[in-house]
């Protein structure tokens, strides 16, 4: 079945709940093994009703102006908080069960502390939730309504990249005028959803009991090996670290590119000749990226070939499209799903590298009967992502051409340089829910403060940009909370990889797969011993990988 074939029923909460009742009512009478059946009965149940809400939300973001599917997010955006409240009740009756001990032994620790992180959502959360819900479904149809006029054509945000990027520097500060113009003229907009959202976030908080938002999510993330002190320890490792690496690797953009007044806008060059692009449109990396896969192993292959014949993924940015890229699964088919917004970029093959890595991993982890473990928690999963883009690295020269190295170096440096601005905006989002009643002009001021500190030599050139709203653009803040520090750990384990594989390519892969296969069946730190990865928050960590990474881009010659 392709996915434009696969049927859309709408959820019924009424049928959720009388499949709970039929399952748990009487759930302490039973025996262990009646009680893992009637577990495993209502995760069957839940992959028929979750690939409905799946659905809904893939097609809506694919064309936020679908009239049908936008009527249907709405109500989705209303139900979720009503299911996540059935599955706390159902995480009570099994927590409390006399067979705790022995249901451990068949569900796995992992699950149990999960349902435990659960604990923290009640009843008295479901209005906060769905305000919630509706909020980030504004913000993201005010983002994918963009539409810039440039170069004789009107387009949306992702759509604009190409010219951020391009060789001629009246080009690039021509674009980002344009683009800044949209996010300045939607200024009080953007402002208002954000401000709505942390009230709404904080009351939540508040009703369920917690100080403040940070720790409700937390748990809602379910971090379960370390807290928000240990986060504030590993920033600042990063400061120590990184935030001097890239200063050290744009010091020598800059002599290389050749411009002394070198500008935010300058920072997306990385060669007078310009920047290594696709050469080829969609069709054409999807048939390279075929290649390449089958050719990497016999799993990947695999995995490729199905994403193919079921049409799995919208690639190319559009009219009406929601912004970004992301992975989901469809659990009822075991599949999963990428969406992208290619745009004529390296960031193409960046993302199809990066989302195929997520892919991949839901695919090896396709057959656990527990749902839970079939994709791990956010800084776990973005392991398999972000290392699969460099797994593929010697496959680049398909997608590149003669333009390969410019790409591997620009890509290594970028992901270097990620981690100062990952940091910025998890320090900003403390900031935000530790004060939650600062005005906008306040939050926007402290932005602008965090992002100095970690980036010190960033030069906007834009009194818009100076007030601190460079982070309107960062859909995360607005739709996940604190889900942005997870890439940063994740990049420093995709970093060992890449190490790993130049020195051992069938050793440094073997563990990758044996990570993928492990799903989420144990928690992050687990996941990393099961991976054979080094933590990011352990001291000493950061400074073995840094003179390693200088030999890799001092390696590469362009």
């Amino acid at each position: 079945m392709k996915f434009k074939e696969m049927p859309y029923e709408r959820p019924n909460i009424d049928e959720y709940k009388k499949v709970f009742h039929e399952n748990f009512d009487d759930f302490n009478n039973l025996d262990v093994k009646e009680q893992y059946k009637r577990i495993l009965n209502f995760e069957k149940y839940k992959d028929d009703f979750s690939t409905n809400c799946t659905l809904v939300s893939i097609r809506h973001s694919i064309d936020t102006r679908d009239k049908f599917y936008d009527a249907e997010k709405e109500f989705i955006d209303d139900l979720y908080p009503l299911v996540a409240n059935i599955d706390v009740e159902v995480a009570k009756i099994i927590l409390s069960s006399k067979n705790l001990n022995e249901l451990k032994k068949l569900t796995g620790e992992q699950f149990l502390n999960l349902l435990d992180c659960s604990l923290v959502m009640k009843e008295e959360a479901i209005p906060f939730m769905q305000e919630e819900n509706k909020l980030i479904t504004k913000y993201d149809k005010l983002i994918a309504s963009a539409q810039i006029e440039f170069d004789g054509k009107v387009l949306n945000l992702a759509q604009m990249k190409p010219y951020l990027e391009s060789k001629d520097r009246d080009i690039r500060i021509d674009a980002y005028k344009k683009q800044n113009e949209f996010f300045k003229d939607h200024e009080e907009e953007f402002d208002k959803i954000y401000d709505d959202l942390v009230k709404v976030r904080n009351n939540m908080a508040k009703a369920l009991g917690f100080k403040n938002y940070v720790d409700l999510q937390y748990k809602f993330l379910y971090r379960t090996d370390y807290n928000s002190k240990d986060v504030k320890k590993y920033r600042d490792y990063i400061l120590k670290t990184f935030t001097p690496f890239g200063v050290e690797l744009r010091k020598i953009q800059k002599e290389r590119i050749g411009i002394k007044d070198f500008k935010y806008y300058d920072w997306t060059i990385d060669f007078n000749e310009g920047n290594a692009n696709p050469i080829g449109d969609e069709g054409f990396i999807v048939e390279n990226a075929k290649k390449m896969y089958n050719e990497l192993s016999k799993e990947t292959g695999e995995f490729f070939n199905l994403m193919t014949s079921m049409e799995l993924m919208d690639l190319v940015a559009k009219p009406g499209k929601e912004a970004g890229g992301y992975c989901t699964g469809l659990d009822k088919y075991k599949v999963p799903f990428i969406f992208s917004n290619f745009n004529g970029t390296q960031g193409d093959i960046e993302v199809i590298t990066h989302e195929a890595g997520h892919a991949f991993q839901m695919y090896m982890s396709r057959d656990y009967e527990i749902s839970q473990y079939r994709f791990p928690t956010y800084e776990a999963c973005e392991i398999h992502s972000m290392s699969m883009e460099f797994f593929t690295w010697p496959w680049m020269e398909l997608f590149f051409g003669k333009g390969v190295n410019r790409f591997k170096y620009r890509h290594l440096k970028g992901a270097i340089e990620f981690l100062p601005y990952g940091a910025t905006v998890d320090e900003f989002q403390h900031f935000v829910y530790e004060n939650p009643d600062v005005s906008p002009e306040e939050r926007k001021k402290k932005y602008h403060e965090i992002e100095m500190k970690y980036r010190p030599d960033l030069d906007y050139d834009d009194e818009f940009l100076n007030k601190g709203t460079f982070w309107f653009r960062q859909g995360h803040i607005f739709a996940v909370p604190f889900y942005y520090i997870d890439y940063t750990l994740a990049q420093v384990c995709a970093f060992q990889y890449l190490i790993k594989n130049l020195e051992d390519h069938k050793k440094a892969f073997s563990e990758y797969l044996t990570l993928c296969k492990a799903g989420g069946s144990q928690s992050f730190f687990k996941l990393m011993e099961i991976g054979k990865i080094k933590n990011p928050m352990i001291d000493r960590t950061l400074e073995e990988i840094i003179p390693k990474l200088k030999e890799i881009l001092n390696s590469i010659e362009f």
